[in-house]
Formats: C-alpha cells, sequence, structure tokens
C-alpha cells in the first residue's frame, strides 16, 4: 500500500493483475453471475463463472505475500505511519462519497450509516482495510521475530498457523469456531509471515515461472473440482450443502497454494534468468507505478458501501446472467475495464490535488515562519 522509491515493476504489475482479479470477483458475486450451487442445473455461463471465480480468488492473498515479502526484515522510524496512512485514504473515500450519496439521494440519512462513513476501520466498512491495518499494527513485532528466527523455527511457526487457520479447515468437513473464511487478520497474519519466509529461504521445489504456474493453474483447477465433487456428492446423499463451494475462501489450502503459485510466477529471481525484460520494463516504468499506486484506490472506490452494488446496476449485470457464454465474457471484460480505469482516473486525480495541498502549505508555512 505504500509508496516506494525504486519499486521492483515485476511486483508492481502483479498489484495491478490482482486488483483487476479483484474487481472481476466483485463482478460475479455483486452481479449475480454464481447464482445458487445448490440449483440443479448450472448453464455453461454459470460454470464459466464459477471457474473464472477460482482463477481470481487468490488476488487477495496475493496482496498481503506482497506486503510480507518487502515487508520483513524492515525498519521503520514511525511504526504508525503505514496504518495511519492507509487510515486516511479510506476515511477519504468513505465520508467523501458517503456525502455524494446522501446528497444525490442515493442513500437517505441513517444516523448509524453516518457512523459507518466516519469510523470505516472499526464498522468494517472495508472488511478489508480492516484487517489489513490490525495487521499494519503487527508489522514491527513480526519483521524483529522474523529477524530473529532462524529458517527452522521460522518454518514451525509458519507451519503451526497453517495447521490453525488454513489445514484444519480444509480438511475437516465442519465449521470451526474460528473460521473467518479468511477475511480476518489473523489469516493475513499467516499470509504476511509466508511472505517473510519466501523473501528469506524461498521455496526449492518452484524454482521456475513454469513450475510457479503449474501450482497456480493446479490450485485452481482443484479450487474448481472441489466445487464440482461436494456439489455432485450433496445432489447424491443430501449432506455438505454448506461446502458446496468452501474451496472458494481466502484460508482453504488449495487458495494458498494457489496464491504463491501466483506470486512466484513473478519472482524477481526467475526475471535475472530472463534476460532484458527487466529493461524493457523499465521504459514503461512511469506508468506502471501511477497505475499501480492507485490500486487501492480502486478497491476503496468501487466497494464503498453505497457503490458496490450500485455500478453492477449502472452496467445492467443482471441482464447477462442468462446470454451466452461469448456474451457474459464480453460484457465482464468490459465492465470490469471500465471499472477500473474510471476508479484508477479518479485515484489519481485525488493523489494530484493532495500533492499540490501539500506544496502549497510548505510554502505558505515556509513564507511566514
Amino acid at each position: 500500500m505504500a509508496e516506494k522509491k525504486g519499486r521492483q515493476l515485476n511486483y508492481e504489475l502483479l498489484r495491478i493483475l490482482a486488483m483487476l482479479m479483484i474487481v472481476c470477483l466483485h463482478y460475479l458475486s455483486k452481479g449475480g453471475f454464481l447464482g445458487d450451487p445448490v440449483r440443479l442445473k448450472i448453464s455453461a455461463t454459470g460454470y464459466a463463472a464459477w471457474l473464472i471465480e477460482a482463477f481470481c480468488l487468490v488476488a487477495v492473498n496475493v496482496y498481503v505475500l506482497i506486503s510480507g515479502y518487502f515487508g520483513a526484515g524492515t525498519e521503520t522510524k514511525d511504526v504508525l505511519r503505514r496504518p495511519f496512512n492507509i487510515w486516511k485514504q479510506v476515511i477519504f473515500y468513505s465520508v467523501i462519497i458517503g456525502a455524494i450519496a446522501i446528497f444525490t439521494g442515493i442513500q437517505q440519512f441513517d444516523i448509524y450509516q453516518i457512523f459507518t462513513y466516519i469510523f470505516p476501520i472499526v464498522t468494517e466498512h472495508y472488511w478489508f482495510a480492516t484487517s489489513y491495518i490490525i495487521l499494519c499494527l503487527f508489522m514491527p513485532f513480526l519483521d524483529r521475530g522474523v529477524e530473529k528466527l532462524d529458517k527452522k523455527n521460522l518454518g514451525k511457526l509458519l507451519g503451526a498457523f497453517l495447521l490453525i487457520f488454513c489445514i484444519a479447515k480444509t480438511v475437516i468437513p465442519m465449521q470451526l469456531a474460528w473460521d473467518k473464511y479468511g477475511y480476518d487478520a489473523f489469516w493475513f497474519v499467516t499470509i504476511y509471515l509466508t511472505g517473510a519466509y519466501i523473501r528469506r529461504y524461498g521455496i526449492p521445489l518452484i524454482n521456475s515461472k513454469i513450475k510457479a504456474l503449474a501450482l497456480y493453474l493446479g490450485s485452481v483447477l482443484l479450487i474448481f473440482v472441489s466445487f464440482l465433487v461436494i456439489r455432485k456428492v450433496y445432489f447424491a446423499t443430501g449432506s455438505l450443502e454448506n461446502f458446496i463451494h468452501y474451496g472458494y475462501t481466502y484460508n482453504h489450502l488449495f487458495c494458498y497454494l494457489g496464491a504463491i503459485g501466483l506470486f512466484l510466477a513473478f519472482c524477481e529471481n526467475f526475471d535475472k534468468k530472463a534476460g532484458g525484460q527487466g529493461n524493457r520494463l523499465e521504459r514503461v516504468r512511469k506508468p506502471i507505478e501511477l497505475v499501480s499506486g492507485a490500486t487501492f484506490g480502486v478497491y476503496l472506490i468501487h466497494e464503498h458501501i453505497n457503490v458496490r452494488y450500485l455500478w453492477v446496476e449502472w452496467f445492467h449485470c443482471k441482464d447477462w446472467i442468462d446470454a451466452s457464454l461469448a456474451g457474459f465474457l464480453g460484457h465482464m471484460i468490459v465492465t470490469v475495464l471500465t471499472v477500473y480505469c474510471v476508479c484508477t482516473l479518479i485515484e489519481m486525480i485525488r493523489k494530484q490535488v493532495m500533492t499540490m495541498i501539500r506544496k502549497k502549505d510548505k510554502s505558505f508555512n515556509h513564507k511566514f515562519m
């Protein structure tokens, strides 16, 4: 989330891809394309939607993996700077878009909704922002702990987290009390430690882009197949209804492995073997960094509580639920790209305005000091 000088462009491209995937996830779920998995018949478009959902599901984990990969081993003079900067951006969009919604009549005046705008973190207006800021508060402790632990003990610690928050829910066919489907800060800590481990020790078994992509694609396929198999079991026995789409959760083992595969496919160590790829990216460094720097803003805009179901109405998504496969795919691509580009432009304008305000403040203070 934080801006960094000399950012590695392969990971900035991954950040952009991940946000595109997140917008796609919201298109599928809020647009109604996934529907009810227990219905007897699913059209070709419906199956395509569930398959695309599996491809995109890893995006949230990838975002946190990037933070763990670059955050581990770093020292910050002000440990609250990162969460505070994220909070400022969150509350800006929460309040501004909320005010616009009330002024235009999209949202009726409601004191409880006002609290949601003003206190977006504690009310989980944006669940990702809430969990991520909590993670940020733990980052200094996590970074120092990673520095002190050797490979064996760090592996044991990570394994314990995975056993509790990932493996257990994957293999036990019941709802576990602590399972929040990966929407909680504990799962973010697990992903963060995974990124830190990869940074320090790598994963020797995945030592090429081909193997990394194979891990990603294989995990995606397993997510989709688990959906088909458990759904078939449900129709045959009437049991496991609540577990049909259990593989489609962020802390499921298949999603975890898929995120690692996609992340490693963009790994800088693999790029060094690829020759001049880095130089080619350097030619477009500025536009990549501009778009990548706006990704969190894309999330905050299109997932605002007054916008998240509105944009799917604007694009008439429900009219395309029963469309042909080609029509559905075309509408999805146009909608996702349009939402992404418009939100990116808005975030770029916001950042430019904030920069101008800061420059004026510095000029004013310098003039009258």
